[in-house]
């Protein structure tokens, strides 16, 4: 890349910044317009096809060829969009590792992500996700591939988390660029009136109908700001600039080769077209990376014909160039953008929930490799930190390919989900399980071990004529065998106010014609209607009374489906748990009701990399809203709330009337409009096979915030599970205790071997509080420096230290640090 000297005025810095992009590129200093083609392809490692049937149909000759023309042409640029399948073809082609190992570095094979796989950033841990940067750029590093990138490209997930630039900046990243945003027109909504699009009050809306831009500065919720620029056309909206027909992308590709000067000038400036009114600076981009489209030969004689011919009169300049080299140049330009803080979603719901086992599956498989990983450096097992992360090397792996947006959002055939996704998730679970019990089993550590430790009190409770009331000193709760099991009623046992208003706990089960990306009532033709709920038909309650809580089941039958709840309460405890075990019937999606007497305009969730506020609806009536780990609501009038916190990320909505539902377990198929017909660009077809286990909380609030409530405490401790056998709750509270921090809000979320440079990484995580001091102590040794880094473990400055504390200013809702001991 090229080299810009330093100086003191911004502004002549980022003009002499220009002007050197613009001369690598071949951009003449009098072109005003400039429309730039970044030519890439869209990879799904394991979508419709297994990893191994991409690669060898489609992926290596494309990778073949891409190489070839990079070859013969030095001016050419293509970008590969994630690591997997680069690290596949460097393995099947070794004859081409030192080309691949030279365009690398030269950054004429450029990639666009340093990540995996093209994530999914709503489903997924936000460790997950930062893993997911870090294995990719370790192993270009490893490797001898010097580039880094600052753009992260997330062409196909299915709507972002609205702390994306958080996240981003956290792991290095300066640029982003997405494709899917909520009330922007899909493939799957052509049968709907076009006149719909964009959906008034989304962000879609937002972007072209008042800001006239799709390029905008992207401000997270802790002031994270990134670059980023929306692919309001597709991904692939260059792809025919040689061709005519319908699409190129694999599927279904319909078109033919036209290279006539007619046709290509007739689509250049068609392109720009569609580009120009929303083009505040003086550069358009064109995507040309449709789904697994091979690069287009001699793409730079198409645009220089051009040039030649045609740019006199038309004053537009065609250029081949990166992604990042457009952002680049916008960014020159930044001034005139907008900066947004934007939520864009929903833009579709169904795949929030979608094959749940699978979804347990990636999320129990991060939760126990970063237990392994925090045992291994327990001081009793000094030394041991680099053979785990050895040991733990193809797990990660695993864990960082499960991100990918046709992966942990379970989209993706049952053939492919049962041949290579599960067994990946399997073998992955078993090497992290092993790694715990070497490192929880050596001597030095057993000696630590020591029962979880439950409270012993056992809340009042008495059985009254079909009824049993369970009584504490944070509410009463009445649970009624003519309710089919659920709560009938709950109030405060002090001020006697009404808490739950009508039946709760009560499972719907709800006729849904959604599939793996949509739910029923997303789309035109589609329903989502109420069938039948737990409570129309009695149920018997039991009642047991067990070490430290007291558990009540109850077995129900929705749509022939045998189902079995269990509640649990603690007299010491304010926070009430439920767990539903079973297996939703076929086009069926079950969902846990409460009827809460809490009337709220907003609701405070946290999704990846920060905290959001939302409405109750959005587009979608019911708007099911994605959730890490809780959601929280207050009243209006009196701010009394309610909580929902999740054992894992799920979906929960809220309606003013009250009434909270969260998906328990979902068996939605297909998508299907009118019964019939199948939606446009949704072909997987996929069932539920095995019962899940679902699991949530709720906690009655009194007038205060979320932070004010400690509700995010509450969510993490739901991982000490009163019915968990698995023994890992006392580990966790071992492995807890190896990095500690002073402040209760900042949260230790991982503790690694560091993969870059020496040391132990520490991640931390402050959803709210951030920008204020914290002290990092690792237990039983003493510090020799420490340092701020970034997720990839580039340090960026030293810190304070001082015996076995690091001191640090959060610099966001997410830090990481470096401790060398």
């Amino acid at each position: 890349m090229t080299e810009i000297k330093r100086t003191s005025n911004p502004q002549r810095a980022s003009q002499e910044r220009e002007n050197a992009i613009r001369r690598r590129l071949g951009i003449p200093d009098n072109a005003r317009k400039v429309i730039v083609f970044a030519e890439s392809s869209h990879w799904d490692p394991s979508w419709i096809r297994t990893s191994e049937e991409y690669f060898q149909r489609y992926v290596r000759q494309n990778l073949d060829d891409a190489v070839s023309e990079l070859l013969r042409e030095p001016r050419r640029i293509y970008s590969a969009e994630c690591i997997f399948f680069v690290r596949m073809y460097w393995d099947a082609r070794p004859e081409q590792r030192e080309n691949v190992r030279r365009l690398v570095n030269e950054g004429r094979l450029r990639l666009t992500n340093s990540g995996v796989t093209a994530a999914d950033t709503i489903v997924p841990d936000t460790e997950a996700l930062l893993r997911d940067f870090l294995i990719g750029q370790e192993w270009l590093r490893a490797n001898g591939m010097t580039q880094e990138p600052l753009l992260a490209f997330f062409p196909d997930s299915f709507g972002h988390s609205p702390a994306l630039p958080s996240l981003l900046k956290a792991a290095g990243f300066s640029m982003t660029t997405i494709t899917r945003i909520d009330g922007m027109m899909s493939p799957s909504s052509y049968h709907e009136m076009l006149r719909g699009f964009p959906r008034p009050g989304s962000t879609a809306a937002l972007l072209m109908k008042e800001k006239h831009t799709l390029d905008f500065v992207w401000r997270g919720p802790d002031g994270a700001e990134v670059l980023c620029h929306w692919n309001a056309f597709t991904y692939g909206q260059g792809d025919l600039i040689a061709h005519r027909g319908i699409t190129r992308v694999y599927v279904f590709p319909a078109a033919f080769g036209d290279r006539s000067d007619w046709n290509v000038r007739h689509k250049i400036e068609r392109f720009a077209a569609q580009l120009a009114p929303y083009s505040p600076t003086p550069y358009m981009f064109c995507p040309m990376g449709g789904d697994f489209v091979g690069p287009l030969p001699d793409l730079l004689a198409l645009l220089d014909r051009y040039n030649r011919l045609h740019y006199p009169k038309s004053g537009l300049w065609a250029v081949n160039g990166g992604l990042d080299d457009y952002l680049t140049l916008v960014d020159c330009h930044r001034d005139m953008l907008p900066v947004l803080e934007i939520d864009p979603n929903p833009y579709w719901t169904g795949f929030y929930t979608s094959r749940p086992t699978l979804k347990k599956k990636g999320h129990d498989l991060v939760e126990s490799l970063l237990l392994a990983e925090r045992l291994a450096l327990l001081p009793e097992n000094e030394g041991d930190g680099q053979a785990v992360a050895k040991a733990l090397e193809d797990a990660w792996w695993y864990a960082a390919v499960s991100n990918h947006h046709d992966f942990i959002t379970g989209t993706t055939p049952d053939r492919v989900v049962e041949s290579e996704q599960v067994p990946w998730l399997d073998k992955a679970a078993a090497e992290a399980s092993a790694a715990i019990t070497r490192f929880s089993q050596a001597p030095a550590v057993a000696k630590l071990r020591r029962p979880a430790v439950r409270p012993a009190a056992v809340p009042e409770w008495q059985r009254r004529d079909g009824t049993v009331e369970i009584k504490t000193p944070h509410y009463v709760i009445e649970l009624s065998q003519d309710a089919g099991g659920g709560i009938s009623r709950a109030w405060n046992p002090v001020t006697q106010k009404t808490l739950l208003k009508g039946v709760s706990n009560d499972l719907v089960s709800y006729y849904d014609m959604g599939g793996l990306w949509r739910m029923g009532h997303e789309f035109w033709g589609g329903r989502f209607k109420e069938m039948h709920r737990a409570s129309e038909r009695p149920a018997q309650l039991k009642v047991r009374e067990l070490e430290g809580g007291l558990e009540v089941a109850c077995v129900t039958e929705l749509d022939g489906q045998t189902m079995q709840r269990l509640m649990w309460f603690r007299s010491a405890s304010p926070v009430i748990r439920f767990r539903v075990e079973g297996l939703a019937a076929e086009r069926r999606t079950v969902t846990v009701r409460f009827a809460t007497s809490v009337s709220a305009s907003r609701l405070v969730m946290d999704a990846v990399g920060g905290i959001v506020v939302r409405p109750p609806q959005r587009i979608y009536n019911p708007t099911f809203w994605p959730i890490q780990h809780f959601v929280h609501f207050q009243d209006d009038a009196n701010g009394s709330g309610l909580a929902l916190c999740l054992g894992m990320p799920g979906a929960a909505s809220y309606r003013r009337d009250g009434r909270l539902e969260v998906i328990a377990l979902r068996n939605a198929t297909c998508e299907r409009a009118f019964g019939l017909f199948p939606l446009l660009g949704l072909p997987a077809v996929g069932h539920e096979r095995a019962s899940h286990t679902f699991d949530c909380a709720i906690l009655f609030t009194p007038a205060g915030d979320w932070h004010e409530n400690g509700i995010l405490q509450v969510a993490l401790s739901l991982q000490d599970n009163p019915w968990d056998t698995s023994g890992y709750a006392e580990l966790h509270a071992l492995a807890a205790s190896v990095v500690t921090t002073d402040r209760a809000e900042v949260v230790v979320t991982a503790v690694k071997p560091a993969s870059r440079g020496e040391g132990i990484i520490v991640r931390l995580s402050a959803l709210t509080g951030f920008g204020a001091p914290v002290d990092v102590t690792i237990r039983d040794r003493h510090l020799k420096a420490a340092f701020l880094c970034d997720a990839r473990e580039r340090d960026i400055k030293p810190l304070e230290v001082q015996g076995q504390t690091a001191r640090l200013t959060m610099p966001g809702t997410i830090a990481t640090v470096r401790l060398v001991v």
